[in-house]
């Protein structure tokens, strides 16, 4: 947790939640999406876990490159340092756009859309609930959070989610998401591109906060990739060497 951002209290609705009503009870979709932080090409970086957990809640990760397999693996086996699962469930489509989506913007921007073209399998989505283990210290982060994870196009997902319905994450995390080489086929670091186009447009607002950085020195993240977010708040060094800034609108 960090002093810029408020602390949240655990909600009800969060603290409730048993393995039975995770699997068998509608989906939450509006909880998840409120003050949520999200982040695309995440892979299975847990830096924004390990430093706004308690000022986040929901984290809503998004990667084309993780598969199914991967991914239940990674969860269970490291997992979140302090974190065991309360129970997860696969999430469905109509559950995510309960009113249906078509693309708010065009993606022929930067060319056609392709990411379809790299992947490995069928899209999904799983919805994981974590709790603190019962021997880590009250600072070590909050008693539960919230991770939904998508196998999707990053850009094409926050239209979906967000624009879709309605709603503006709290946060939004660029960190070492590369294109080109990199995997991406577009870059979401350029303003005038789609992803930031797609978030900066949306009708209900923009999010408060950027978290923005990768591997090299601090001097490589100086500045915030995207203009509106001129105000550095935090520098935190990044899993495995590098760093990340937290900045604010």
């Amino acid at each position: 947790m960090i002093s810029a951002m408020p602390t949240l209290k655990e909600p009800d609705w969060l603290m409730d939640l048993t393995e039975e009503s995770i699997a068998n009870d509608p989906f939450p979709l509006d909880d998840l999406l409120k003050d949520s932080l999200y982040y695309p090409s995440s892979e299975f970086d847990g830096d924004p876990v390990k430093y706004l957990g308690g000022n986040i809640l929901s984290f809503i990760y998004v990667d084309y490159g993780v598969g199914k397999d991967q991914l239940t693996q990674e969860l269970s086996n490291p997992g979140f340092l302090g974190y065991r699962p309360v129970g997860s469930r696969a999430v469905q489509e109509r559950e995510l756009v309960p009113n249906g989506w078509r693309p708010s913007m065009p993606f022929d921007h930067d060319g056609d859309w392709r990411p379809a073209a790299s992947r490995r399998e069928q899209p999904f989505c799983l919805w994981t609930v974590f709790e603190r283990e019962p021997d880590m210290p009250d600072d070590h982060g909050p008693d539960r959070l919230s991770l939904l994870y998508l196998y999707a196009d990053g850009a094409a997902a926050f239209q979906a989610l967000y624009v879709s319905n309605r709603v503006v994450p709290k946060v939004v995390a660029i960190i070492q998401s590369g294109h080109s080489f990199g995997g991406n086929w577009t870059d979401f670091t350029d303003p005038e591109k789609i992803f930031a186009r797609s978030i900066l447009g949306n009708p209900k607002g923009r999010p408060q906060w950027l978290m923005y950085g990768g591997f090299g020195p601090r001097s490589s993240h100086r500045e915030s990739c995207w203009p509106l977010y001129s105000e550095l708040k935090e520098f935190f060094e990044k899993a495995g060497g590098g760093s990340i800034g937290l900045w604010s609108r």
